[in-house]
């Protein structure tokens, strides 16, 4: 059985602090002073992790979902930290920048982006300070997932939007006054229409599809709010959760995950709602959808689950799971979709049914009376699996943090996470998510380049292996034979609902 294509590369020992400096450098290069990085990677996608390289070359044609969480520290000061994803030589298909306080690091931002990739293409991720240097600090995760269903559509923010109101509005129309550009060249989508007049997606099909918003916050220099977001389908609110920003931390970041389940025509919107000042989203905030493969029904069902936390944890300074009813004086969970994996609230379990790879996505808000250093662990079986430390700071507050990556599992395996305080009391507010995909195993045989049917000797190549099973999605050395045949599938006359056959001796 064929395996699924993905990369995952997460620090685990944080690099000097002198990095990455105002020239773009490699994220993913051990190189990096002290820097010690773990990988999962399949087959077909390599990690070039030697000096001044970090990159990612793929061995075959494929659409992949790249989502890096950076985690970074500052050597001294204030810093602006761009990140570029670039293939190649060309130009770079997405750049997103946030902001990271001297006095409030390490600091993550989560950046991510569909990337359309042919054989032999080169993936480079990097990043530049404005000023001064920075550290890859541990945590910092970089999952490359691809999608397989053809369904998708990722839309990034190239100019800053410049809207002003204290209304709740959408930052992504690009016709509400002050809107926000999105450049044709950095813009991906397959039947899902995206638009920009409305800031909406439309969903050609029913299924059920997997979104990520990363909601890069600009602030007028007198904003000092709180940002509630909302994602709706129509006046379905799917998601609502609330972020602080301020103009000390211009731009900041805030991701949502979920899963939903969408019947054709539906339409999808965010909308942002703040209290006082002014906020825009600027460049970077990307929008990706895709819908989960389904229609592979050799490769069984998809396995995945999405729960949105609606109630604020009881604040406590002791390693704690949020996904249990008990860290709650009144817990409000909601399984927005689910599909092969159990959510048991008594004790904040994740349980899996299928062993796979599974791309797990933990997206906290997290709020504090006093500053701290938060750790936020995902654990299978009670083993660590993902660990992320970051500060999270009084004001502002809450902050959103997001610790994702690829992880094995086993039949039966349990997944948790906890999060911890070194210190003061913190909660798990409203809106935090848990999302767990596995990844499609694809097709052990897949798609090539066919023989021609009539070679330069009149030999018709009609039921050849080189020809005909190169034309079929398949999980058999060859299809059979009658597929060969124009028209309707028949037997003496008759139509053939089943069809059985096995592989020849000979391909002619």
């Amino acid at each position: 059985m064929a395996k699924p294509s993905f990369a995952n590369i997460v620090c685990t020992t944080s690099s000097a602090n002198s990095a990455i400096g105002t020239s773009a450098e490699p994220v993913f290069d051990t190189d990096h002073g002290s820097v010690v990085f773990s990988s999962n990677i399949s087959d077909d996608i390599t990690w070039d992790q030697t000096a001044e390289a970090g990159t990612f070359t793929f061995a075959r044609d494929g659409i992949y979902h790249v989502v890096l969480s950076l985690l970074s520290i500052n050597n001294a000061g204030n810093n602006n930290t761009t990140v570029t994803f670039t293939k190649n030589s060309d130009s770079a298909f997405y750049t997103g920048a946030h902001h990271v306080l001297a006095a409030q690091d390490p600091a993550e931002g989560t950046h991510q982006k569909i990337l359309s990739i042919s054989a032999g293409d080169v993936l480079h991720i990097e990043a530049v300070a404005a000023g001064g240097t920075i550290g890859v600090t541990k945590g910092t995760s970089l999952s490359i997932t691809e999608i397989t269903s053809g369904v998708y559509a990722s839309n990034t923010v190239t100019t800053n939007a410049t809207t002003s109101t204290t209304d709740e509005f959408n930052p992504y129309d690009t016709d509400f006054s002050g809107g926000p550009v999105f450049a044709a060249g950095n813009q991906i989508a397959s039947t899902i229409t995206f638009t920009g007049t409305a800031g909406s997606w439309t969903m050609p099909e029913d299924g059920k599809y997997f979104i990520m918003v990363s909601n890069f916050i600009g602030s007028a220099s007198s904003t000092n709010s709180n940002v509630t977001m909302h994602l709706k389908e129509g006046t379905n609110e799917i998601f609502t959760g609330a972020y602080r920003t301020g103009h000390a931390t211009d731009p900041s970041e805030a991701t949502i995950c979920v899963i939903e389940d969408f019947a054709k025509g539906e339409v999808l919107t965010i909308t942002w709602d703040i209290s006082s000042g002014q906020c825009q989203a600027n460049v970077g905030s990307t929008i990706t959808l895709y819908k989960i493969n389904d229609t592979e029904l050799a490769r069984g069902p998809a396995s995945f689950i999405s729960v949105v936390n609606k109630a604020t944890m009881t604040a406590t300074a002791a390693e704690t799971n949020p996904f249990d009813e008990d860290s709650y004086s009144s817990a409000d969970f909601d399984t927005r979709s689910s599909g092969g994996i159990t959510f048991d609230a008594s004790d904040g379990t994740f349980t899996i049914s299928e062993a796979g790879s599974y791309f797990v996505i933990h997206n906290q808000i997290t709020q504090t009376a006093s500053d701290a250093t938060v750790t936020s662990k995902v654990k299978v079986n009670d083993a660590v699996k993902l660990t992320i430390e970051r500060w999270v700071d009084s004001f502002p507050d809450p902050q959103n943090t997001t610790v994702q990556g690829v992880i094995d599992c086993a039949a039966g395996d349990v997944i948790t996470v906890t999060i911890d305080s070194d210190s003061p009391n913190i909660g798990h507010d409203a809106g935090s998510t848990l999302t767990i995909l596995k990844l499609r195993d694809g097709w052990v045989f897949r798609e090539s380049d066919p023989d021609n049917h009539i070679t330069q000797d009149y030999t018709l190549n009609t039921f050849s292996q080189d020809f005909l099973s190169t034309r079929y999605k398949r999980d058999t050395a060859q299809v059979p034979f009658l597929l060969g045949v124009p028209g309707p599938l028949s037997l003496r006359g008759r139509t053939n609902q089943v069809a059985v056959a096995s592989e020849g001796d000979k391909k002619n």
